[in-house]
Formats: C-alpha cells, sequence, structure tokens
C-alpha cells in the first residue's frame, strides 16, 4: 500500500478532507467511477461492512461533541452510504487518499451517490492493521490524535454523518462525512436522465430561498449552463444551486451528477 497526502498516527494512518473541486475528467471516467461506487456497495471491496462499528463511531462522535460544547449531529442515509462505498474501494484497490487513483474526491462522490442532498461534506479516513480486531474507539482515537480530523468531528455547524467501515482480512477501513445539508431536491435525480423530465421534477419545490439553479460543465472546467438554456451537449454536470443570504449576497451550493447522454 502507497498512501499519499496523509497524515500518520501511532497505531494507525488518516486524512482528512474538506470540500474539493477535482480537475475535468471523460465522462466515461465519472460513469465508469459511478459505476465502481455501486458495485462496492454490493461486494464491499472484497471483504464486509461492519455497521455496528460505524454506528459506534457516532456515538463516540455525540460523546466528544457533548464534551467540546458542540450539538449532536444525526445520521444521514446519504453520507453514510458515500462513506461505505469510498470505505469498500479503499479496502478493494488497498490504499488510504480521499482522491482516488482516478482523481475523484469525497464532493464527487457524494454528488455520484446523493442522488438529493444540497450540500457538501467533509471526509475524515482511518486505517489500521494487524492486531485484535479493532473497536470504534481505536478508530476514534486515530482521528483524536489528529488536529485536522477532530476539527472536521467537531465542526459547530456540521449537523449530520454518515460513517462507513470495511475490513478485509486484518485491515480496517473507516470513512466520516460530516455535513450540513441544506435540504433535499423534491425526488431522486437518476444519474443518467433520459430525458430532462426527471430534473425538472427533482427542482420542484426549491423555494424562494433559492434564486438560481445551474449546470456545472465537469467536462469544461466548471463552465456554467443555465438550465433552460435549451438542449445540453453531451457530457457530466452537477447541479448548482445560488441561495439567498440576504440582500445582494448568495452562497452556491453542491447538488447532484449526472452523465447526459444528448438524447431528447
Amino acid at each position: 500500500m502507497k498512501p499519499s497526502r496523509r497524515v500518520i498516527v501511532a497505531g494507525g494512518l488518516a486524512a482528512a478532507a474538506g470540500p474539493a473541486l477535482a480537475a475535468p475528467r471523460a465522462a466515461g471516467a465519472w460513469i465508469a467511477y459511478e459505476a465502481r461506487l455501486r458495485a462496492r456497495l454490493t461486494d464491499a471491496g472484497g471483504g464486509r461492512f461492519d455497521p455496528g462499528l460505524a454506528r459506534g463511531l457516532l456515538d463516540l462522535t455525540n460523546g466528544a461533541r457533548r464534551a467540546a460544547g458542540a450539538a449532536p449531529v444525526a445520521w444521514h442515509p446519504a453520507l453514510a452510504e458515500t462513506a461505505r462505498a469510498h470505505a469498500a474501494d479503499l479496502a478493494q484497490r488497498d490504499y488510504v487518499e480521499h482522491l482516488t487513483p482516478e482523481g475523484f474526491d469525497p464532493t464527487d462522490r457524494l454528488g455520484l451517490l446523493g442522488r438529493r442532498l444540497i450540500g457538501s461534506a467533509a471526509e475524515n479516513i482511518a486505517y489500521r492493521r494487524g492486531g485484535p480486531p479493532h473497536t470504534a474507539g481505536d478508530l476514534m482515537a486515530t482521528w483524536r490524535r489528529s488536529r485536522p480530523h477532530w476539527i472536521n468531528l467537531l465542526r459547530e455547524h456540521h449537523t449530520h454523518v454518515g460513517y462507513g467501515v470495511a475490513r478485509l482480512g486484518e485491515r480496517s477501513y473507516a470513512v466520516g462525512l460530516y455535513a450540513a445539508p441544506d435540504g433535499e431536491l423534491a425526488a431522486d435525480l437518476p444519474f443518467q436522465p433520459r430525458s430532462p423530465a426527471p430534473l425538472m421534477a427533482a427542482m420542484q419545490g426549491l423555494g424562494d430561498r433559492y434564486m438560481g439553479v445551474w449546470l456545472d460543465d465537469e467536462l469544461n472546467d466548471g463552465r456554467r449552463v443555465a438550465v433552460d438554456a435549451g438542449p445540453l451537449p453531451r457530457g457530466v454536470y452537477r447541479l448548482r444551486i445560488d441561495k439567498r443570504m440576504g440582500g445582494s449576497l448568495y452562497t452556491s451550493l453542491f447538488g447532484p451528477i449526472i452523465a447526459w447522454s444528448g438524447a431528447a
């Protein structure tokens, strides 16, 4: 195993990352990576998932947050699913990194698997190998010894979390995603829609607090494309929603990613 851009702590490896935008990639790479993540949710990367240990991390997280004076975080299914998929990918390909060998990052993963979620997430990774079966306390201790991880875990504005733990032999991979989701779309947005109808249906009822909905062209450096600008060319797009912040201020939020075939 050759992990990179990591924080080495006693008894294991850890890595922490916040939301990021990756470099442009070909449409086929996005489609292949989405399929890879879906497959890992089925086969656990050749190992097994440990949902009990993942829930144990939630309990320890909220205990640490209470001790620090931060509000507890709630379990979020889409965050947990995304965390499980990456943990299984780490196990299968034997690496410890937020960026995949192809260059996909935590924001990409959430955009591919969180088909309703509006928002982005920070990610923690912990890796343990050898010794007796690893516990939630072992993995939490890995993060506690690393300031960037502990900041992610205790950040006050986070409201939700999802953990995924994959075990393969004597190796344990834990991934945590921390977020403050800004709501959900009205319906799941298919990754490869056959028409514009699912996109329009998903955006129903967003409300007045959102002032604009765009598509970021992932194959052209995130160039903004208006949803109603006419027929979309074939490509990969990330839903971006502008939220009112008061006066003329606004912030841009991430939504799901779609692979558009150019079909009518």
